[in-house]
């Protein structure tokens, strides 16, 4: 299950703490650095919001009730670091959740793919609350088609070739991909390729040849994702990274890699 990641607006938090050591008494501090952080602001029909990020942190809120058909929300998401939304409405109703895709269209040109420089509101989002508004081939809630926002400031939109988090550089997430073309996107697909192996078990869960080391499937190797399962708590701080109901404490292979933790150089 996936929780709220919310990191605090600023740039350092110091805190003190003093402590007396012997007779003469000396003093320690301890520093906690916070990344620099924007808030995205807006409104919505009601909606479940994720923010997908190049480093593999997760962030996610949902927008307010507020007795109106737009309901308001914010979500802080860090400065300087490639990012994408995913809006989703309906999305405690399997059958009939709507995933939407959003583009950011700014004077530099328009992408999935954003760069956060300050605050930013997004205004009034207009997504579709019934699936036959949107085009969706494989019948599987995800719009196949983006959502573009245009925003005046606060955002860049950002292209690469390459980009991890969209292997195929079709405009969705690798997350929310349908990697066997049936009825379940790969968010909500126990066996992303239909190979028959649940992707619990699957080395290759997405049937390309190459043996998969990303336990959230965000695109984002473990090695290099700072949040391995994306349940919103970096590693760090998580006490199960590979969410395998393993304590990392007793588990042998914290990200699962197939590596024991001994040998394991990441």
């Amino acid at each position: 299950m996936k929780k709220i990641h919310v990191l605090t607006s600023g740039l350092v938090s110091t805190l003190v703490g003093l402590s007396l050591m012997g007779c003469g008494g000396s003093t320690s501090t301890e520093q906690t650095v916070l990344e620099p952080t924007a808030k995205v602001i807006g409104t919505v029909p009601g909606t479940l919001i994720e923010v997908f990020c190049e480093d593999g942190s997760y962030y996610s809120t949902t927008s307010v009730q507020n007795g109106t058909d737009q309901h308001p929300f914010e979500i802080e998401v860090p400065l300087n670091t490639d990012c994408r939304i995913v809006m989703t409405t309906n999305e405690n109703e399997p059958d009939n959740k709507v995933v939407t895709p959003i583009g950011i269209v700014t004077v530099d040109g328009n992408s999935t793919l954003f760069r956060a420089q300050g605050d930013v509101d997004l205004g009034y989002v207009d997504l579709a609350m019934d699936r036959e508004f949107i085009v969706d081939i494989e019948g599987d809630g995800v719009s196949d088609d983006v959502l573009e926002i245009e925003v005046e400031n606060g955002l860049l939109s950002v292209e690469l070739e390459n980009d991890p988090m969209d292997q195929d550089g079709d405009g969705l997430l690798d997350v929310y991909d349908n990697d066997d073309g049936d009825e379940f996107c790969n968010h909500d697909d126990d066996d992303d390729d239909n190979d028959g192996i649940s992707d619990d078990e699957d080395t290759d869960d997405d049937g390309d040849g190459i043996a998969d080391n990303d336990t959230d499937g965000d695109g984002i190797s473990n090695d290099h994702d700072v949040d391995d399962d994306n349940d919103g708590l970096d590693d760090d701080e998580d006490d199960d990274d590979d969410n395998d109901g393993i304590n990392d404490d007793e588990d042998d292979d914290d990200d699962n890699d197939g590596i024991s933790d001994e040998e394991d150089d990441d």
